[in-house]
Protein backbone atom coordinates (compact mmCIF):
# COMPACT_ATOMS: atom_id res chain seq x y z
CA UNK A 1 0.00 0.00 0.00
CA UNK A 2 1.66 3.88 -1.41
CA UNK A 3 0.51 7.19 0.12
CA UNK A 4 -1.10 8.91 -2.97
CA UNK A 5 -1.35 12.17 -3.37
CA UNK A 6 -4.47 13.18 -5.89
CA UNK A 7 -4.47 16.82 -7.01
CA UNK A 8 -7.45 18.49 -8.29
CA UNK A 9 -9.84 15.78 -6.44
CA UNK A 10 -12.71 17.33 -6.60
CA UNK A 11 -13.03 17.05 -10.34
CA UNK A 12 -14.39 14.26 -12.77
CA UNK A 13 -11.07 12.71 -12.53
CA UNK A 14 -9.91 13.05 -9.75
CA UNK A 15 -12.87 12.08 -8.46
CA UNK A 16 -12.56 8.59 -10.59
CA UNK A 17 -9.34 8.78 -9.49
CA UNK A 18 -10.30 8.68 -5.61
CA UNK A 19 -12.68 5.99 -6.38
CA UNK A 20 -9.88 3.86 -7.90
CA UNK A 21 -7.01 3.82 -5.66
CA UNK A 22 -8.65 4.34 -2.28
CA UNK A 23 -9.27 0.44 -2.74
CA UNK A 24 -5.90 -0.28 -2.35
CA UNK A 25 -3.72 2.70 -1.52
CA UNK A 26 -3.43 5.19 1.27
CA UNK A 27 -5.06 8.36 -0.67
CA UNK A 28 -4.97 12.11 0.20
CA UNK A 29 -7.28 14.43 -1.56
CA UNK A 30 -6.20 18.19 -2.12
CA UNK A 31 -8.30 20.45 -4.58
CA UNK A 32 -8.85 24.33 -4.36
CA UNK A 33 -12.27 24.20 -2.71
CA UNK A 34 -12.62 24.30 1.08
CA UNK A 35 -14.07 20.72 0.95
CA UNK A 36 -13.97 17.40 -0.64
CA UNK A 37 -16.70 17.26 -2.93
CA UNK A 38 -17.32 13.40 -2.44
CA UNK A 39 -20.19 12.99 0.16
CA UNK A 40 -19.28 9.66 0.95
CA UNK A 41 -15.55 9.50 1.36
CA UNK A 42 -13.37 9.21 4.63
CA UNK A 43 -10.54 9.73 2.77
CA UNK A 44 -7.96 13.02 4.36
CA UNK A 45 -8.69 16.26 2.53
CA UNK A 46 -6.14 19.07 2.10
CA UNK A 47 -6.72 22.47 0.72
CA UNK A 48 -4.23 24.01 -1.42
CA UNK A 49 -3.63 26.22 -4.24
CA UNK A 50 -1.31 24.79 -6.58
CA UNK A 51 -0.13 28.13 -7.74
CA UNK A 52 1.06 29.31 -4.17
CA UNK A 53 4.56 27.66 -3.65
CA UNK A 54 3.81 28.21 0.43
CA UNK A 55 0.92 25.78 0.16
CA UNK A 56 2.37 23.41 -1.86
CA UNK A 57 5.26 22.84 0.48
CA UNK A 58 2.74 22.36 3.25
CA UNK A 59 0.70 19.96 1.28
CA UNK A 60 3.60 17.98 0.51
CA UNK A 61 5.00 17.45 3.61
CA UNK A 62 1.76 17.03 5.62
CA UNK A 63 0.87 13.76 2.53
CA UNK A 64 4.08 12.70 2.42
CA UNK A 65 3.32 11.05 -0.92
CA UNK A 66 5.37 7.66 -2.82
CA UNK A 67 2.41 9.01 -5.65
CA UNK A 68 1.36 11.76 -6.87
CA UNK A 69 -1.87 11.93 -10.07
CA UNK A 70 -1.67 15.30 -10.73
CA UNK A 71 -5.34 15.79 -12.52
CA UNK A 72 -5.76 19.81 -11.97
CA UNK A 73 -5.45 22.00 -14.92
CA UNK A 74 -7.32 24.84 -16.73
CA UNK A 75 -9.24 23.06 -19.25
CA UNK A 76 -11.53 25.64 -20.56
CA UNK A 77 -9.98 25.76 -23.89
CA UNK A 78 -11.31 29.40 -25.12
CA UNK A 79 -10.80 30.67 -21.05
CA UNK A 80 -6.93 30.02 -21.63
CA UNK A 81 -7.15 32.17 -24.39
CA UNK A 82 -9.00 35.20 -22.55
CA UNK A 83 -7.24 34.55 -19.17
CA UNK A 84 -3.61 33.53 -20.05
CA UNK A 85 -1.68 34.00 -16.86
CA UNK A 86 -4.26 31.82 -14.99
CA UNK A 87 -3.95 29.21 -17.56
CA UNK A 88 -0.03 29.39 -17.37
CA UNK A 89 0.29 29.46 -13.66
CA UNK A 90 -2.55 26.76 -13.48
CA UNK A 91 -1.03 24.32 -16.39
CA UNK A 92 2.79 25.08 -15.93
CA UNK A 93 4.08 26.96 -12.46
CA UNK A 94 1.59 24.52 -10.72
CA UNK A 95 3.62 21.39 -11.86
CA UNK A 96 6.81 23.40 -11.42
CA UNK A 97 5.84 23.91 -7.44
CA UNK A 98 5.06 20.29 -7.14
CA UNK A 99 8.65 19.03 -8.44
CA UNK A 100 10.45 21.66 -6.37
CA UNK A 101 8.39 21.00 -2.97
CA UNK A 102 8.93 17.28 -3.77
CA UNK A 103 12.80 16.85 -4.98
CA UNK A 104 13.96 15.93 -2.36
CA UNK A 105 11.87 12.19 -1.76
CA UNK A 106 11.21 12.29 -5.34
CA UNK A 107 7.58 10.63 -5.60
CA UNK A 108 6.31 8.63 -8.64
CA UNK A 109 4.45 11.61 -10.80
CA UNK A 110 1.38 11.04 -12.65
CA UNK A 111 0.50 13.71 -14.33
CA UNK A 112 -2.90 14.09 -17.10
CA UNK A 113 -2.27 15.78 -20.28
CA UNK A 114 -4.20 16.00 -23.72
CA UNK A 115 -4.74 15.42 -27.32
CA UNK A 116 -4.07 19.12 -28.11
CA UNK A 117 -0.41 19.09 -28.05
CA UNK A 118 -1.36 17.93 -31.50
CA UNK A 119 -2.52 20.28 -34.61
CA UNK A 120 -5.05 17.46 -35.63
CA UNK A 121 -4.07 17.44 -39.00
CA UNK A 122 -3.28 13.98 -39.44
CA UNK A 123 -4.62 11.70 -36.83
CA UNK A 124 -4.44 8.25 -35.10
CA UNK A 125 -1.51 9.69 -33.25
CA UNK A 126 1.18 7.47 -31.28
CA UNK A 127 3.43 8.56 -28.52
CA UNK A 128 6.17 9.32 -31.02
CA UNK A 129 4.35 11.43 -33.69
CA UNK A 130 5.95 14.95 -33.11
CA UNK A 131 3.49 17.36 -31.46
CA UNK A 132 2.47 20.78 -32.48
CA UNK A 133 0.68 22.36 -29.88
CA UNK A 134 -2.00 25.43 -31.11
CA UNK A 135 -3.62 27.82 -28.77
CA UNK A 136 -2.59 28.74 -25.44
CA UNK A 137 -4.15 25.99 -23.48
CA UNK A 138 -2.28 23.49 -25.89
CA UNK A 139 0.89 25.23 -25.38
CA UNK A 140 0.47 25.34 -21.30
CA UNK A 141 -0.35 21.41 -21.38
CA UNK A 142 2.88 20.75 -23.84
CA UNK A 143 5.00 23.22 -21.65
CA UNK A 144 4.03 21.24 -18.53
CA UNK A 145 4.83 17.90 -20.20
CA UNK A 146 8.36 19.13 -20.94
CA UNK A 147 9.17 20.21 -17.53
CA UNK A 148 8.09 17.00 -16.06
CA UNK A 149 10.56 15.25 -19.23
CA UNK A 150 13.44 16.78 -18.11
CA UNK A 151 12.88 16.51 -13.97
CA UNK A 152 14.68 13.29 -12.57
CA UNK A 153 11.61 11.97 -11.55
CA UNK A 154 9.97 8.45 -12.91
CA UNK A 155 6.45 9.72 -14.51
CA UNK A 156 3.77 8.76 -16.05
CA UNK A 157 1.96 11.34 -18.77
CA UNK A 158 -1.57 10.16 -19.77
CA UNK A 159 -2.42 12.07 -22.44
CA UNK A 160 -6.25 11.89 -22.87
CA UNK A 161 -9.47 13.59 -24.67
CA UNK A 162 -12.90 14.41 -25.19
CA UNK A 163 -13.27 13.38 -21.16
CA UNK A 164 -16.81 12.50 -19.85
CA UNK A 165 -18.31 10.27 -16.89
CA UNK A 166 -20.26 11.46 -14.12
CA UNK A 167 -19.43 12.53 -10.53
CA UNK A 168 -20.29 15.20 -7.54
CA UNK A 169 -20.64 18.58 -8.03
CA UNK A 170 -18.66 18.36 -11.18
CA UNK A 171 -18.50 20.64 -14.29
CA UNK A 172 -20.49 19.93 -17.25
CA UNK A 173 -18.50 17.29 -19.69
CA UNK A 174 -19.84 16.51 -23.62
CA UNK A 175 -21.75 14.04 -22.49
CA UNK A 176 -23.54 15.47 -19.15
CA UNK A 177 -24.09 19.09 -20.51
CA UNK A 178 -25.63 16.37 -23.90
CA UNK A 179 -28.19 14.57 -21.86
CA UNK A 180 -29.06 17.60 -20.08
CA UNK A 181 -29.63 19.20 -23.08
CA UNK A 182 -31.55 16.24 -24.59
CA UNK A 183 -33.90 16.02 -21.48
CA UNK A 184 -34.77 19.26 -21.62
CA UNK A 185 -35.86 18.93 -25.07
CA UNK A 186 -33.55 21.25 -26.16
CA UNK A 187 -31.63 21.44 -29.43
CA UNK A 188 -27.92 21.35 -29.65
CA UNK A 189 -25.33 22.18 -32.65
CA UNK A 190 -22.33 19.13 -32.63
CA UNK A 191 -19.57 19.45 -35.21
CA UNK A 192 -19.03 16.35 -37.74
CA UNK A 193 -15.58 17.47 -38.94
CA UNK A 194 -14.01 17.26 -35.66
CA UNK A 195 -12.72 13.46 -35.10
CA UNK A 196 -11.44 11.74 -31.71
CA UNK A 197 -11.29 8.95 -29.45
CA UNK A 198 -13.49 9.79 -26.22
CA UNK A 199 -12.69 8.59 -22.39
CA UNK A 200 -14.53 7.86 -20.12
CA UNK A 201 -12.58 8.72 -17.10
CA UNK A 202 -13.29 5.37 -14.69
CA UNK A 203 -11.57 3.71 -17.41
CA UNK A 204 -8.42 6.41 -17.40
CA UNK A 205 -8.25 5.72 -13.70
CA UNK A 206 -7.82 2.51 -14.65
CA UNK A 207 -5.19 2.39 -16.86
CA UNK A 208 -3.41 4.51 -14.56
CA UNK A 209 -3.96 2.02 -12.23
CA UNK A 210 -2.06 -0.65 -13.94
CA UNK A 211 0.40 1.20 -15.51
CA UNK A 212 1.94 1.74 -11.57
CA UNK A 213 0.85 -1.52 -10.48
CA UNK A 214 3.51 -2.67 -13.37
CA UNK A 215 5.64 0.09 -12.77
CA UNK A 216 5.68 1.12 -16.44
CA UNK A 217 6.79 4.76 -16.75
CA UNK A 218 6.84 7.34 -19.50
CA UNK A 219 4.16 8.75 -22.12
CA UNK A 220 1.01 6.96 -22.65
CA UNK A 221 -2.06 7.67 -24.76
CA UNK A 222 -5.09 6.87 -23.06
CA UNK A 223 -8.51 7.02 -24.85
CA UNK A 224 -11.03 4.66 -26.10
CA UNK A 225 -10.00 2.71 -29.21
CA UNK A 226 -12.92 3.99 -31.27
CA UNK A 227 -12.56 6.56 -33.51
CA UNK A 228 -15.31 8.79 -33.91
CA UNK A 229 -16.92 12.26 -34.90
CA UNK A 230 -18.48 14.42 -32.24
CA UNK A 231 -21.31 13.91 -34.02
CA UNK A 232 -21.40 9.93 -34.16
CA UNK A 233 -20.74 10.74 -30.63
CA UNK A 234 -23.92 12.62 -29.45
CA UNK A 235 -25.81 10.22 -31.41
CA UNK A 236 -24.37 7.05 -29.43
CA UNK A 237 -24.92 9.18 -26.43
CA UNK A 238 -28.54 10.06 -27.57
CA UNK A 239 -29.03 6.06 -28.64
CA UNK A 240 -28.04 4.63 -25.06
CA UNK A 241 -29.76 7.20 -23.14
CA UNK A 242 -32.81 7.30 -25.40
CA UNK A 243 -32.94 10.52 -25.95
CA UNK A 244 -34.26 12.55 -28.93
CA UNK A 245 -31.42 12.40 -31.79
CA UNK A 246 -33.76 14.68 -34.14
CA UNK A 247 -32.86 17.42 -31.68
CA UNK A 248 -28.93 17.02 -32.44
CA UNK A 249 -28.27 19.31 -35.56
CA UNK A 250 -25.32 19.18 -38.22
CA UNK A 251 -22.56 21.78 -38.31
CA UNK A 252 -19.15 22.44 -38.48
CA UNK A 253 -15.95 23.96 -36.45
CA UNK A 254 -15.88 27.26 -38.43
CA UNK A 255 -19.34 27.91 -37.54
CA UNK A 256 -19.02 28.37 -34.48
CA UNK A 257 -16.14 30.84 -34.39
CA UNK A 258 -14.41 29.67 -31.17
CA UNK A 259 -11.85 31.81 -29.59
CA UNK A 260 -8.91 28.79 -29.81
CA UNK A 261 -8.09 26.30 -32.83
CA UNK A 262 -9.53 22.83 -31.68
CA UNK A 263 -7.67 19.17 -33.29
CA UNK A 264 -9.89 18.56 -36.05
CA UNK A 265 -8.47 14.86 -35.84
CA UNK A 266 -6.56 13.98 -32.87
CA UNK A 267 -7.29 10.40 -32.52
CA UNK A 268 -4.95 8.07 -30.86
CA UNK A 269 -3.25 4.16 -31.66
CA UNK A 270 -3.45 2.85 -28.11
CA UNK A 271 -1.04 0.21 -29.09
CA UNK A 272 2.02 1.21 -26.35
CA UNK A 273 -0.79 0.89 -24.13
CA UNK A 274 -2.18 -2.42 -24.95
CA UNK A 275 1.27 -4.18 -25.41
CA UNK A 276 2.44 -2.82 -21.60
CA UNK A 277 -0.75 -3.72 -19.78
CA UNK A 278 -2.51 -5.99 -22.10
CA UNK A 279 -5.41 -3.90 -21.24
CA UNK A 280 -7.26 -1.03 -23.10
CA UNK A 281 -10.74 1.07 -22.47
CA UNK A 282 -13.50 -0.25 -23.05
CA UNK A 283 -15.70 1.24 -26.15
CA UNK A 284 -17.52 4.06 -26.62
CA UNK A 285 -20.99 2.08 -26.30
CA UNK A 286 -19.96 -0.17 -23.38
CA UNK A 287 -18.52 3.20 -21.24
CA UNK A 288 -21.71 4.59 -22.24
CA UNK A 289 -24.13 1.49 -20.94
CA UNK A 290 -21.61 2.06 -17.84
CA UNK A 291 -22.27 5.33 -16.90
CA UNK A 292 -26.08 4.76 -17.35
CA UNK A 293 -26.20 2.32 -14.97
CA UNK A 294 -23.89 4.37 -12.54
CA UNK A 295 -26.39 7.31 -13.01
CA UNK A 296 -29.62 5.13 -12.25
CA UNK A 297 -28.27 3.62 -8.87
Amino acid sequence: MSRVLILGSNGLLGQAMQHKFSRYHQVTATSLEEQSYLSDTRLPYIQADLTSRADVRRLIAKASPEIIINTAAYTNVDGCEEEREKCWEVNVLAMENVLEASYVKKPIMVHISTDYVFDGEQGRYRETDLPNPRGNYARSKMAAENILNGADFEYIIARTQVLYGTGEKIRPNFVTWLIESLRANKAVQIVTDQTGSPTYAPDLAEAVYRLLEKETYGLFHVSSPDILTRYDFALQVADIFGLDASLIHETTTDKLQQKSPRPMNSSFILDKLYNNINWQPRSTVQALQHMKSEMER
